[in-house]
């Protein structure tokens, strides 16, 4: 697969697209026959079995949705799963709302997946032989400070299928000193953690003059990366960070291009579509709602499913590989901030300049209702009234309406239970 993979990533747009066409096809009508809750919404829009597929009808398809997964699982499992697709696979994710979701694939599929993650990983000419350091979930318990857990690979055959260097975790749980702690005992040649976490790390190691000189990038994964967090670990560490884009219903989405900052999604396994609020493509530069669908699936096909975030095209990327490119990968529907008059916009707060202003350690903002925003902040010391009335003006005069900020000071801002952190949160229904 990897020399299959390793050639496909060249060919022409064109040509993706006409083996993905194939794909589709073949997966549609397996779904048409076999999962009952797909059925209808293929025949609803205009599909029939055997047919060429036809982008107009394509595009008919309703997305689907969590909401819809989560209430009727398993009337969209397949009646009859190719039995050369290996054991049924099970994957569970509370989800950013802690509502459960269990997805269901093939061994097969599985496979396929750890393929893709392999062929980031060459991209980037990983020296697989280095020790590795995860500061991620890990089930409760098993990866705690000071000790967290050590093992004597990366991970499983079937994703590395050659011998790696030793691996060390550490529950997301720990505070940022005892991470920097333990990396101190455990230093890495590569780090895997969530982009939200490696910006408050990295900047507690620029403070002490905690050095990673066998460093060779850091990997993040799961939530969105901003560029302020990179711009923190070049400064920390003199490193690049080299970013994916995956959800746990259908892996690997997208990984970063060799050469650019950008994301090539990974379409020889996933489609992936980018929808303005007319349910129409996004051009190139247009931000709209991420659309996907998993090639490989035949025990749970996910068929145009919404994955709640939203994301922008770019142009065809110079390095030559012919997949399409995601410019941007903008995070979930609930990072959106909702004005009173019903406009929706991204945050901006400014985050980067806080230091400069105030002893903010952690930060987090929450909108509840239209006019205002709960700001939570983890402070060194109590902050003066000038340093207050500095911070209440720096975020102000970046966000598009005059809110109110109601200041809420606390000892720590824990992460969800999943292990992800969100920097905003917005509560509010847009009507």
């Amino acid at each position: 697969m990897q020399d299959h993979l390793a050639d496909s990533q060249w060919w022409p747009a064109e040509e993706l697209e006409k083996r993905r066409d194939v794909e589709l096809s073949s997966l549609l009508e397996h779904a048409w026959r076999t999962v009952p809750a797909q059925r209808p919404r293929l025949e609803a829009a205009g599909y029939r079995p055997g047919e060429q597929l036809d982008p107009d009808v394509w595009q008919r398809i309703e997305p689907l949705t969590r909401a819809e997964l989560q209430e009727n699982g398993d009337e969209f499992r397949s009646t009859a799963t190719p039995a050369d697709h290996g054991d049924i696979l099970n994957v569970s994710s509370s989800g950013s709302t802690g509502r459960p979701l269990t997805i269901h694939g093939t061994l097969r599929d599985a496979a396929i997946g750890k393929a893709f993650l392999l062929r980031y990983h060459l991209w980037h000419n990983t020296d697989f032989a280095l020790p590795m350091a995860m500061i991620r979930k890990f089930r409760r318990g098993e990866a705690d400070y000071p000790d967290g857990i050590r093992r004597d690979r990366w991970g499983d055959q079937g994703t590395y299928p050659f011998p790696t260097g030793p691996a060390a975790g550490l529950s997301i749980h720990a505070g940022i000193e005892q991470q920097a702690e333990w990396l101190r005992r455990h230093p890495p040649g590569y780090l895997v953690t969530y982009p939200s976490n490696l910006g408050a790390l990295a900047r507690h190691c620029a403070d002490i003059g905690l050095e990673l000189p066998g460093l060779r990038h850091v990997m993040t994964l799961s939530e969105t990366l901003s560029g302020e967090d990179r711009e923190a670990c070049r400064l920390a560490w003199g490193v690049q960070v080299i970013d994916q884009y995956s959800a746990r219903e259908v892996g690997l989405i997208a990984a970063q291009c060799p050469e650019h900052p950008h994301y090539h999604v990974q379409a020889e396994r996933v489609v992936v579509e980018v929808l303005d609020g007319d349910g129409e493509p996004c051009a190139p530069g247009q931000v709209g709602r991420v659309i996907v669908t998993s090639l490989h699936n035949y025990e749970q096909p996910l068929i145009r499913y919404a994955i709640g975030d939203f994301a922008e095209f770019g142009e065809p990327c110079a390095c030559g590989r012919g997949l399409p490119v995601l410019k941007r990968i903008l995070g979930r529907d609930r990072g959106m901030m909702v004005t009173p008059d019903g406009g929706r916009y991204w945050p901006f707060f400014g985050a980067a300049g806080f230091p400069a202003i105030t002893p903010v350690c952690q930060h987090q903002f929450v909108q509840r209702e239209p006019g205002a925003i709960v700001c939570r902040f983890v402070v060194a010391r109590p902050l003066t009234a000038e340093e207050e009335a500095g911070l209440r003006d720096h975020i102000g005069a970046r966000l598009p309406y005059p809110f109110r900020l109601d200041f809420s000071y606390v000892t720590a801002i824990s992460r969800a239970e999943s292990g992800k952190f969100e920097e905003f949160r917005c509560e509010v229904t847009p009507d």
